[in-house]
């Protein structure tokens, strides 16, 4: 028996056929004999009351129609959210309230999505990073106010102005990936720019920082930059004398108890990692994301970042005044259009962290966006509740797996 995910429709059937029941169907008929066959559907289906009330098919052709009628509607006109992969989980006082499980980390044949299953987290690691630079502040070892060149000397004059504070609150004027130079967007529907389909190794980067400049003064306006956190991670490795990846393990990983979450490795092709998708397709993912802090180096589990949400919330990883710099509203943003609003809408930012509504509470909330992965960690202002989103799928997105999460 195969665990149920993705559906599709059985060309035979018209009923809805999850994972292997086709091929365990095909294999059924090429090796049939003169004996009745007994293709079943799976009991977490609900397909046991079909078999209890109708019986188990000996030609299924000819009980089709009477094992259709009494299927449940659900299965025959499937949830169109079905093609969400990933899970979900809300905690409530660190017990568990809802998971909501779907797909696998690489196919029908591989590990069903969980709590458990390792993914790409995105851009939660850039409150990660944003943890471990207050970390160090906590102890003396660097200043968010201070600008980089004490740390970094050799950028260029052009951006002497910058602090950690600006970088960690997308206010350096850096700009983002597709405004790096290099090549345009790629072809194809997605439009990639090619430094988010192959980032550049760490020298380059900082030398595309350089080339670009700044789009705006230092401190004058909100700019989301990737390439803005990569060079956050430097100063942090130049003020303490130690790698990133070593700093997040020490100062954030260790002490949160996360120990399926890894930065600086690349663990794309174990059995517990999902492989990234889109449109359920896989996506290649280049390992050069592990060279880069702040926005691919995060591999982690949902229990794991729930696990992180406690911690940073009941003071085991900063004081309670330093945890709360990451979700004061360090610069206002401007509300979306109206049609462009999901279930998670942001009106400021803090240090790695939106503030705003998720489901139509107050919440802050770190949201994830790379080739083939989305991901969402959230907690809603108020409450002792988090909710921790991993998806090894492009679409629908995180609004599907929202939706799919009971109201309060």
């Amino acid at each position: 028996m195969q665990r149920a995910a993705h559906g599709t429709r059985d060309s035979l059937t018209d009923l809805l056929n999850r994972r292997g029941s086709d091929e365990r169907l095909d294999e059924a008929v090429a090796h049939r004999t003169d004996a009745p066959s007994n293709p079943a559907l799976i009991d977490i289906d609900h397909s046991k009351d079909v078999g209890d009330v109708c019986g188990e098919p000996g030609d299924l052709s000819a009980t089709v129609p009477t094992w259709r009628s009494p299927v449940p509607d659900a299965m025959t006109h499937p949830d169109p959210n079905a093609s969400w992969s990933g899970t979900a989980v809300l905690t409530e006082h660190g017990r568990l309230v809802h998971e909501d499980s779907n797909g696998f980390a690489d196919g029908a044949a591989s590990t069903p999505c969980g709590p458990h299953l390792r993914f790409q987290a995105s851009s939660i690691s850039k409150q990660v990073l944003c943890v471990t630079a207050l970390a160090l502040q906590q102890r003396g070892q660097l200043q968010l106010d201070q600008p980089i060149p004490r740390w970094l000397p050799q950028l260029p004059r052009t951006l002497h102005d910058i602090t950690l504070h600006h970088l960690l609150s997308h206010t350096s004027g850096i700009g983002h990936w597709a405004e790096l130079p290099g090549p345009g967007p790629g072809p194809g529907p997605s439009r990639r720019t090619p430094h988010l389909v192959s980032p550049p190794a760490p020298g380059a980067l900082q030398d595309l920082i350089a080339q670009a400049g700044l789009l705006t003064p230092a401190g004058t306006a909100w700019r989301y930059s990737g390439p803005g956190f990569f060079l956050a991670a430097q100063v942090l490795q130049a003020a303490s004398g130690h790698r990133y990846r070593d700093l997040a393990a020490d100062l954030v990983f260790g002490p949160a108890q996360m120990t399926s979450t890894t930065s600086g490795t690349f663990p794309l092709g174990q059995l517990d990692v999902a492989a990234g998708h889109r449109a359920g397709r896989r996506v290649p993912v280049d390992p050069g994301w592990t060279r880069l802090p702040g926005s691919g180096d995060l591999w982690t589990t949902a229990a794991d970042l729930l696990r992180y949400s406690r911690a940073l919330r009941s003071g085991q990883l900063l004081d309670a005044a330093t945890a709360a710099l990451l979700w004061s509203p360090h610069v206002p943003l401007p509300a979306p259009p109206t049609a462009e609003q999901g279930r998670a809408t942001a009106t400021a930012y803090g240090y790695g962290t939106f503030l705003g509504r998720v489901r139509e509470r107050p919440a802050w909330f770190v949201p994830g966006d790379n080739p083939g992965y989305r991901s969402l960690l959230a907690h809603p202002i108020g409450s002792d509740s988090d909710l921790a989103i991993l998806s090894n799928d492009e679409g629908p997105g995180i609004d599907a797996a929202l939706e799919r999460i009971p109201s309060p």
